[in-house]
C-alpha cells in the first residue's frame, strides 16, 4: 500500500509506503510523487516519509523508488526531507537509495517523529 497527500499540511508532501510493495506498485508510486511535486508549481516544499510498515524492498523495486527521490532533487523548490522508519534493515535500504538519488545532504531518517518534526521545521537546501 502507498498514500502521496499534498494537501494534508502546506508545503509538506506526505508520503506513505506499507507492506510488501510490488515492481508496479512502485512505479504508480513514483508517477503520483512526481505529479504532486509538479503541482507544487515551483513553490517550496519538503517530505514527510512514512516506511515504518514498510517491509524490505527486492533491489529492482528499490532501484525505481529511488527515482522520486532523484526527481526531487532535480527540483529547485525542493528543501529537504524526513523520514519515520522502525525497522534497521528498511532504515538502511532507504538510505542508500537517498544517497543515490541525491537527497541524503538534507534528510533525517529516524524513528523518533518529534525529531523529523523539527528537521522539516529547520532543513532549507538552497540549490540542487
Amino acid at each position: 500500500m502507498w498514500r502521496v497527500d499534498a494537501d494534508a499540511e502546506p508545503g509538506i508532501l506526505h508520503l506513505k509506503l506499507s507492506g510488501a510493495l510490488t515492481l508496479n506498485e512502485v512505479k504508480a508510486f513514483v508517477e503520483a510523487h512526481n505529479r504532486a511535486v509538479d503541482g507544487y508549481r515551483g513553490q517550496d516544499y519538503r517530505v514527510w516519509v512514512d516506511i515504518s510498515d514498510l517491509s524490505p524492498l527486492r533491489p529492482e523495486v528499490a532501484d525505481v523508488l529511488e527515482e522520486s527521490k532523484r526527481y526531487s532533487n532535480q527540483q529547485p523548490n525542493f528543501r529537504g526531507s524526513a523520514v519515520l522508519v522502525a525497522g534497521a534493515t528498511v532504515a538502511m535500504q532507504h538510505r542508500r537509495t537517498s544517497m543515490s538519488g541525491g537527497v541524503l545532504d538534507t534528510e533525517l531518517i529516524s524513528h523518533d517523529p518529534e525529531a523529523l518534526r523539527a528537521h522539516l521545521r529547520t532543513v532549507h537546501r538552497s540549490s540542487p
